[in-house]
């Protein structure tokens, strides 16, 4: 016989088996037995002022550390606040582990606190879902939970525990935590169909590779720039994909699209053809391109448009596939000035974005801010973008050199992730920097996290992209509408002084008004050892290029 414990008791036991070090949450009656056993397994419980943002910070530690992150939700509202968190992680195909209170299942349909079918509305943003009935069972559920978050395309999973199964005590003998439940494997690629697209990639005149992702969760960054540099491809890369190879390696172009338009083979390597890609479709891909596709999940290959060649298997396990066929056969690429046309083609954009990149004007142009920071910040820093326009102006101005450092709001594109994502990044690497580049209207959404980082100690700098309003939506009204009209159809905020907030919460804040002091108080921010923020007065007239009429962020095109 065993001891006896309650079944919060038993989800720590399996948490702290799985090597969780935080518990992300807000606190609930339903689900205090699951605090209480995290106290024993020394799991910290990081407790954030909205559920929204417990399930973005459990989405940015799986973002910063390649692993899942843990959060619970208590029952009814604690649940409901926290959708947009787990439909956002669902869309960026990030694993984590929703743990979900609910009413006693000895009181289910009495009418008791909170109670509500969250299963059904959880359902459609998870890529598994479970309700564990017994109390001996929680460490396998547990282990079923982590391997549907980890196997296959990763992505959200959400486990419903009621408040009677916590509560109940049982012999901990009687429920033993799983072992070997999950395999390293990785799945390989047809080898036919690897040789395929192996041959068109080295006889294209024009080749591109559009890389995402996939390739940060399956650590596959050194056999992508073994590809790339063996058959000369140029390389865009999208989300979680920055930083697999250097930006500042000659054939890496970070998020610039260069090359795509003109291309005739297209490797789109672990990442969807969705909008940010144009579904594959012209204009942004060619009429009659010839496009290999590898995924690890076999619906996606084909969707949206016809592929030459679709390769079903893990990015790293391909792409070594694909370098040992190149070294195997000692193939050789047959384009020439192809690679120099794309290096052109960038420098001179980045030329045509000097004069914005050092603008002295006042207010701020949204480029000279951004590239304040991307010169400010150290390589090994995290860098959070959350917003419309102003994630678009640091995607462009940001060069990354290491993956899991660049954080965006994703496909799903809801504003709010960028506290969560950049307290968790802290959390994971406490010795490196991180840095929150933020809209103003963003800012609103989750700001009360500020007082989550002064109370767990956790310094980070949030700039704030201040334009008075919702820019994006601001300047389509503009076009629709024309601008008098245009201001009226909700897209006014007004300057705030959002410095003197985080200040009032406990941290450091100062207001900049003139480019010039942008990166004196960027150093007085990150120095101060507390959170802080830099609140910049910014030009709302500046629109960047390619720029969609929605609340999303679409990424330079």
């Amino acid at each position: 016989m065993g001891s006896t414990v309650h079944g919060g008791k038993l989800v720590a036991k399996a948490l702290k088996a799985e090597g969780v070090q935080y518990l992300f949450t807000l606190n609930g009656g339903h689900i205090a037995p699951i605090f209480d056993g995290c106290i024993d397994e020394g799991i910290k419980l990081l407790d954030v002022r909205h559920e929204q943002s417990a399930v973005h910070m459990a989405d940015g530690w799986a973002r910063a550390t390649g692993r899942p992150g843990v959060c619970a939700l208590t029952a009814g509202p604690g649940v409901t606040d926290g959708i947009t968190g787990i439909a956002n992680a669902y869309h960026s195909a990030s694993p984590l582990i929703i743990l979900g209170g609910a009413h006693p299942l000895n009181k289910h349909q009495m009418g008791p606190l909170q109670e509500m079918d969250h299963v059904s509305m959880v359902r459609p943003i998870v890529k598994w879902i479970g309700t564990c009935y017994d109390t001996q069972r929680i460490p396998e559920y547990i282990s079923i939970a982590f391997r549907h978050a980890t196997t296959g395309r990763p992505g959200p999973v959400y486990l419903e525990l009621p408040e009677d199964i916590l509560g109940k005590k049982v012999d901990d003998a009687l429920a033993p935590l799983a072992t070997q439940y999950r395999t390293a494997a990785r799945p390989h690629g047809d080898p036919a169909m690897v040789r395929q697209a192996v041959e068109l990639l080295m006889a294209a005149e024009r080749p591109v590779v559009i890389a995402g992702s996939g390739v940060w969760w399956s650590g596959a960054g050194k056999e992508l720039q073994q590809l790339i540099e063996a058959a000369e491809l140029p390389l865009a890369l999208t989300e979680m994909g920055r930083g697999a190879v250097p930006e500042d390696h000659p054939l890496c172009f970070g998020p610039n699209r260069v090359g795509v338009r003109q291309a005739d083979v297209i490797l789109v390597m672990a990442t969807r053809l969705n909008y940010q890609l144009g579904y594959g479709r012209p204009p942004m891909f060619p009429e009659n391109v010839k496009v290999i596709q590898v995924d690890i999940e076999p619906s996606e290959i084909g969707r949206n448009r016809p592929v030459e060649v679709g390769i079903v298997g893990d990015a790293k396990a391909i792409l070594g596939q694909m370098n040992d066929e190149i070294r195997r056969r000692q193939l050789t690429p047959k384009h020439t000035g192809w690679v120099e046309e794309c290096q052109a083609y960038i420098q001179k954009r980045r030329q045509d974005m000097e004069a914005d990149a050092t603008s002295d004007q006042t207010p701020i142009h949204p480029l000279r801010l951004c590239t304040e920071i991307n010169n400010f910040l150290p390589p090994k820093a995290t860098m959070v973008a959350d917003g419309g326009e102003i994630s678009i102006w640091g995607a462009l101005a940001k060069k990354m050199k290491l993956p899991g450092r660049w954080m965006d709001n994703g496909p799903f594109g809801a504003l709010g992730p960028g506290f969560g994502f950049t307290l968790a990044a802290k959390l994971a690497r406490p010795d490196e920097p991180a840095l929150l580049l933020s809209g103003d209207g963003t800012f609103g959404l989750n700001g009360m996290e500020v007082d989550t980082a002064v109370r767990h100690n956790i310094p980070f700098v949030v700039v704030v992209g201040n334009d008075g309003g919702w820019g994006m939506s601001r300047h389509g009204h503009w076009m629709d509408y024309g601008r008098e009209r245009g201001e009226q159809l909700a897209v006014r905020l007004g300057v705030r002084p959002y410095h003197k907030m985080v200040e009032g919460l406990g941290g450091y804040g100062e207001l900049v008004e003139r480019p010039e002091d942008i990166r004196p108080a960027l150093e007085r921010a990150f120095a101060s050892g507390r959170p802080a923020c830099v609140n910049v007065a910014m030009d709302q007239e500046a629109m960047p290029g390619g720029r969609q009429r929605r609340r999303q962020h679409p990424g330079p095109a």
